[in-house]
């Protein structure tokens, strides 16, 4: 069996995390940034976001060239209404969104917590790049709930 004991300086304060036998701790803040960034280790996409629904940005990894205040409130917006729409026409939950330009995409994601949005350049696979979003919004989720 494990030591759970901890260490400690001359000043009785920890010298080394607390081990209880299992992976350490890491803060939400950490693991949302861990989620955005395998998001941007994808091929075709240039950044992205986490928002929460007003609007508010939780985390971002962003080209400089790109405002994250203006991509939160796009999120924001984009996600809000497409609750909206899908709740007017009885078509369930929204999950995820995709938007096409000849220049890029937008991926879009709903979560507990608010929206994951994804810049996306004309490199940008949707059959890659939708199923990574997803998993990724369950492991926000999961993150949210512990």
């Amino acid at each position: 069996m494990a030591d759970q004991s901890a260490h400690t300086d001359e000043a009785g304060a920890p010298d080394e995390p607390l081990d209880i036998g299992g992976l350490p701790l890491t803060s939400r803040a950490q693991q949302f940034k861990d989620i955005l960034g395998g998001l941007g280790q994808l091929v075709g996409v240039q950044g992205g976001l986490i928002v929460t629904p007003d609007g508010f940005v939780i985390t971002a990894d962003l080209p400089p060239r790109i405002s994250a205040e203006a991509l939160a409130a796009l999120a924001a917006t984009l996600g809000r209404e497409l609750e909206l729409g899908t709740a007017e026409l009885a078509r369930g939950t929204f999950r995820t969104a995709f938007f096409s330009t000849d220049d890029g995409a937008v991926f879009l994601g709903g979560s507990p917590i608010g929206f994951l949005i994804l810049l996306g350049d004309s490199t940008a696979e949707p059959a890659v790049i939708t199923p990574a979003l997803r998993a990724a919004l369950s492991r926000l989720e999961s993150a949210w709930k512990a």
